[in-house]
């Protein structure tokens, strides 16, 4: 070490009479004059050789040490940034890490120890780190010890720390990570594994292979198999043999593209026994959507479970497709009621339109294949959260709920109005229907289950009165219609009995305003509601099946009345009205001659007169009766020509004898060429077929002359006369 300290300052003092040299600029002749002057003895060769000698040994020295100082500087710098590159890795650690030493000192941390004990307070750590000590002592310090801390704070919940302390030599490690997400995520796969070994279901586990990885006791109990009978084999193994390869091919299809399944199957014990199960299925997919695991849960029907669940069918479901029927779709709303959301629940009534025409057409079954189809479609464009019931017949119902009432409900049906008019393909023929919906909104229209239910059915009915394929939402307005429509049901309904139905004749005129025939018309002044329009009790006597019954009286009072009236002026005829479904009625022909001959009237002086829509219903009855009526000597008269559901097949079929241009063609005619060209076409049409025309609705003498300008020359409307009652017309002729 002196030596080292003597070269050391040796060198020093070689560097320093450098500096000096450099710094004074004397010459080394200078330096050795110097020295000989104050040592004489000395030789002064010698004394150069060695000044010379120490001042290469001092440079040598000196660029020694500047090496040696590089690369300590270098090491130092390396150090530097190793610490900091472990120091930036243990703060990244989610666990709180620390060095102490044996006096329990902390000398180094990272910064999650640093948030821990922020959080909890340094006190509290140092009392966990007394306590892990302690351990570590009384295991005579040969391996690390852990322990569990539960602390809480105002701001935080329960939090979980496992601190473990392990010793290297003379220092000691301690560690601390959060396990609480841990604990509770053990603590769920313990309860889970208890439901599973407990659980009165069967559950069967397997892979994505589809082999058996799993199964809990209730598995055993039911099927005999045990978990290592059946691990790593395939669910086939319990095939009882009664579904075919096609069964299990529509499960997999649902599975593939619902990723669940659920149904009944057959399936054998290990004794050979088959019993029956309900069977659910369902994938579990990792991150990437790939089928993981498939579990499958089953219970077996008993004999008594599958009456039971038998009778809930039939208590609850409609036979026929399958949803819910009345009853169940009561307590399923009442329940939505009872658990309403900030939503809007709505009501929605969906009748079909013209049901009756398939099912009178093509026959009950093609009908009730249509209604499956219907339900399917229905069920398929519904929301899961959304209840469906059959209410019967071609009804339908569902309870929704909607966050903006009118815009969410106007989206919902009209979704509905435009998947159910896709034609529906039954037994190779496609259907075409449309459908009705009414409305009724919770809280707005309706506070009870009752309610909401009717008025969405007279919702329904006011969407069916404006043109069908449509919806309408529940407003007081309509149920006021409704309550008229039933007063008027009721009273027309002892009209008819106590025949208080009334009938009054418009002339029809030639050109020179000579009278030619009568057509008769309903008229009804009842004695509590007063006079009743007869768009309005027409109507309801359509829809409440009244019309026959009304047009029968109306029949027999018109036939009385012209039978004074024809006395005075023979060559008179009569028109009356007949509805579709009298057209369609089997007994149509009977009735009408006996009143007929009960009368002493020709039928060849009766004009029956029907619209375009016994096209819309059974055109195969309406022809037969037609030609019966014909053979009988009545004529037959196309009403409201042009407005309908055109078509020349039925002037033939039907055999037509007078054509009546509807009112709509003429109340434009004088502004409107396109109307003038439409009668002169009909007006044509007719002459070529050599049936009778008539031009309804002439108002003015400008229309008269216009019609008698393109041809027309029989005419009916207020220009020339109003419907009037029979002593009326009577006192026309007799004047």
């Amino acid at each position: 070490m002196n030596q080292i300290r003597i070269l050391r300052l040796t060198l020093t003092s070689c560097i320093l009479v450098i500096v000096s040299l450099i710094s004074m600029q004397i010459q080394l002749s200078q330096l050795v004059t110097h020295y000989l002057q104050q040592y004489p003895g000395i030789d002064a060769r010698h004394l150069k050789d060695i000044i010379l000698g120490l001042l290469i040994a001092a440079i040598m020295l000196l660029l020694f040490e500047q090496r040696q100082a590089r690369r300590l500087y270098i090491v130092s710098l390396k150090l530097k940034k190793h610490h900091a590159r472990h120091a930036q890795l243990l703060n990244k650690l989610p666990y709180a890490i620390a060095e102490l030493d044996a006096h329990k000192v902390i000398h180094h941390s990272n910064d999650a120890f640093s948030q821990v004990s922020q959080l909890q307070g340094l006190r509290s750590i140092q009392q966990q780190i007394e306590q892990l000590f302690n351990q570590l002592e009384q295991n005579n310090y040969h391996q690390s010890t852990t322990l569990q801390q539960r602390f809480q704070t105002a701001d935080t919940p329960m939090i979980i720390i496992e601190w473990q302390l392990h010793r290297s030599g003379k220092h000691f490690f301690l560690s601390g990570r959060d396990i609480t997400q841990q604990l509770a995520e053990q603590n769920k796969l313990s309860i889970a594994e208890k439901i599973l070994e407990n659980t009165p279901v069967g559950v069967l586990v397997t892979g994505p292979d589809k082999r058996i990885q799993y199964t809990n006791p209730a598995f055993e109990q039911v099927t005999g198999y045990s978990n290592k009978d059946v691990q790593g084999k395939f669910p086939s193994v319990l095939s009882s043999g009664k579904q075919g390869a096609e069964f299990y091919k529509k499960m997999y299809r649902a599975m593939d593209k619902n990723g669940s399944w659920q149904g009944e199957i057959w399936n054998r014990k290990r004794n050979g026994d088959i019993y029956l199960e309900w069977l659910s299925i369902t994938a579990l997919k990792d991150e990437a959507g790939q089928d993981t695991h498939y579990i499958g849960m089953f219970s077996e029907f008993t004999a008594q479970e599958l009456v039971r669940e038998k009778l809930r069918t039939l208590a609850y479901y409609d036979g026929l497709t399958s949803l819910a029927n009345r009853t169940l779709f009561n307590e399923r709303l009442q329940c939505q009621i009872n658990d309403n959301t900030h939503k809007k629940l709505c009501v929605i009534f969906i009748d079909i339109d013209g049901f009756k025409r398939i099912n009178d057409t093509l026959g009950h079954q093609i009908g009730d294949q249509l209604l499956v189809a219907i339900a399917c479609r229905i069920k398929e464009t519904c929301r899961e959260a959304d209840s469906i019931a059959r209410w019967g017949g071609d009804e339908f119902i569902m309870a929704i709920e909607v966050s903006d009432s009118h815009k969410g409900i106007q989206t919902f049906c009209s979704k509905h109005l435009q998947s159910l008019k896709q034609p529906f393909l039954i037994n190779g023929r496609d259907l075409s229907i449309t459908a009705s919906m009414g409305v009724s909104i919770y809280g707005d229209d309706a506070h009870n289950t009752s309610e909401l239910i009717r008025n969405a059915d007279i919702a329904m009915f006011q969407s069916k009165k404006l043109g069908k394929n449509r919806f309408e939402i529940f407003s007081p307005a309509h149920h006021e219609a409704l309550l008229e429509s039933m007063e008027i049901e009721n009273r027309l309904r002892i009209a008819i009995k106590e025949n208080l139905i009334d009938v009054h004749f418009q002339p029809q005129v030639l050109q020179d305003a000579k009278i030619c025939g009568l057509e008769a018309l309903a008229r009804w002044h009842d004695p509590v509601i007063g006079q009743v329009p007869p768009q309005k009790f027409i109507q309801v006597a359509e829809e409440t099946g009244l019309i026959n019954e009304l047009s029968q009286v109306i029949y027999r009072v018109a036939l009385k009345k012209f039978k004074t009236i024809q006395a005075l002026n023979p060559a008179l005829g009569l028109s009356v009205n007949l509805s579709v479904s009298q057209l369609q009625d089997v007994n149509l022909v009977a009735t009408l001659k006996q009143v007929t001959d009960a009368q002493g009237i020709n039928p060849s002086s009766i004009k029956l007169e029907i619209t375009e829509d016994i096209l819309m219903s059974d055109l195969e009855q309406s022809v037969r009766n037609t030609g019966l009526l014909k053979e009988m000597g009545f004529q037959i008269a196309l009403d409201d020509f042009g407005t309908g559901y055109s078509s020349l097949s039925y002037l033939k079929d039907l055999d037509i004898d007078e054509i009546k241009i509807d009112r709509s063609f003429v109340q434009e005619l004088i502004s409107s060429e396109r109307n003038k060209a439409i009668i002169q076409a009909i007006v044509a049409m007719s002459k070529v077929l050599d049936i009778h025309c008539v031009v309804e609705g002439v108002e003015t003498e400008g229309q008269l002359n216009k019609l008698i300008q393109i041809g027309c020359n029989n005419f009916q409307g207020y220009y020339f006369y109003k419907p009037m009652p029979s002593h009326e017309i009577t006192a026309l002729f007799t004047d």
